[in-house]
């Protein structure tokens, strides 16, 4: 990430506006001059533009941490463990884990506020040396399109756009027109504050104050 943070405008998106899955392919089409679908079962390339979509919002969401997307939730320890380590499960709507934390009670009031770092992803699961529960940040996937910010929604179509160009116009250069205008969406999601900056995934930068939960 690491955009520059500079004041980008786009007024004819930035209300409360509501898109569905369909909506959102058909703005797309629109950025390629094609007319909208009212159903993706009768479109031409109709279960195209539906694995289209569907890889590049779960792209979007785990590449740029959008905070509307991400989750806090407690994990208990599995009765398995990994070696001489400790697992716990994944949530089954996780894209991407951002952080973990300790935590010594299930009560998520009192868990720890010092971060894990060492843990690794296998077996569907997080292996660390906590031993009484976790705290797991992660990016979630999310179904009800509804729940997306308008920037998203616009950067999706850009992207959505930009992945079609070529297939749909054979155009490079419209695919790269897109792919420049859902850069632009992105800074100017950073600049609203709407997307997680790297430095806040690890606030303390002093690796020594940041350890090892055992």
């Amino acid at each position: 990430m690491g955009f520059n943070s500079g004041k980008l405008c786009f007024p004819f998106f930035l209300g409360e506006i509501e898109m569905s899955k369909i909506e959102i392919i058909n703005r797309a089409l629109m950025k390629l001059g094609e007319p909208p679908v009212s159903s993706l079962n009768d479109a031409q390339f109709g279960r195209s533009y539906e694995i289209i979509y569907d890889d590049m919002k779960e792209l979007l969401l785990s590449t740029y941490p959008w905070r509307f997307s991400v989750e806090m939730k407690y994990l208990p320890r599995l009765e398995e463990k990994y070696g001489d380590r400790y697992m716990y499960r994944l949530p089954s709507d996780c894209l991407l884990v951002i952080g973990v934390r300790g935590s010594d009670k299930t009560d998520v009031r009192d868990i720890s506020s010092q971060k894990v770092v060492g843990y690794e992803i296998a077996n569907n699961a997080i292996i660390t040396h906590c031993s009484s529960g976790i705290m797991a940040e992660y990016v979630k996937n999310i179904d009800d399109d509804m729940m997306f910010s308008p920037l998203f929604r616009e950067a999706l179509a850009s992207k959505i756009g930009a992945e079609l160009a070529m297939r749909i116009r054979q155009s490079q250069s419209l695919k790269q027109m897109l792919d420049n205008e859902f850069f632009i969406l992105l800074r100017q999601a950073e600049f609203n504050d709407e997307i997680i900056k790297d430095t806040e995934l690890l606030k303390d930068s002093s690796w020594v104050m940041v350890r090892e939960c055992w």
